[in-house]
């Protein structure tokens, strides 16, 4: 300690306020580099309250304000094609359960999550697509539907339904009212 200024001694070393000097000038030139303000403007009257006067020996920097550029439109969001909306048979493989072998249908409804069912027969004799109420009418299935299965059948996004059909029998997958796919009988 050296020299006495309005009474208090001063340390000629940095000491705990220039290193919050030294901090706050570092913070000030790394926020230049962001774009940001170095100090917001409600918190700019507490931040010179807090200095002293001996760290005001050193003259602020001061942060050039950049005015935030627009970077360009955001792009556009990616149309949604058919195979993303549309309810689709996914395919058909031949599986070996302990029963013997089964025709695995993956198929999915428009906006909804794949799905898959098992057939009792090998993929070779079934008919797996989605049909419609004409369709249905034409092989004879449509009446054997009840009033409920009916109407969540034409409920269906684009008014088609998963047929699955082999020589001993047929069945229909709507949607009901739980929201998951259940079998309807239409030929046995």
């Amino acid at each position: 300690m050296t020299r006495t200024d309005a009474g208090r001694h001063i340390d000629r070393r940095i000491g705990w306020r220039g290193a919050c000097v030294a901090a706050a000038l570092c913070l000030g030139s790394l926020s230049a580099c962001s774009g940001a303000a170095s100090v917001p403007e409600d918190n700019a009257a507490a931040t010179t309250d807090v200095v002293s006067p001996s760290a005001n020996a050193v003259a602020p920097v001061e942060a050039p304000v950049v005015a935030r550029q627009p970077t360009g439109a955001p792009a556009p969001a990616p149309r949604a094609d058919a195979a993303q909306t549309a309810s689709r048979v996914i395919g058909t493989k031949d599986r070996t359960l302990s029963d013997g072998k089964v025709c695995e249908v993956s198929f999915v409804y428009g906006g909804r999550e794949p799905e898959s069912i098992f057939w009792e027969e090998p993929c070779a004799g079934v008919t797996a697509k989605m049909m419609d109420r004409r369709e249905l009418e034409q092989l004879g299935r449509w009446e054997r539907l009840e009033d409920a299965d009916r109407t969540f059948v034409e409920r269906m996004p684009g008014g088609k339904v998963l047929y699955v059909g082999g020589p001993a029998s047929a069945s229909v997958y709507p949607v009901g009212t739980t929201g998951t796919s259940y079998e309807v009988s239409v030929a046995d």
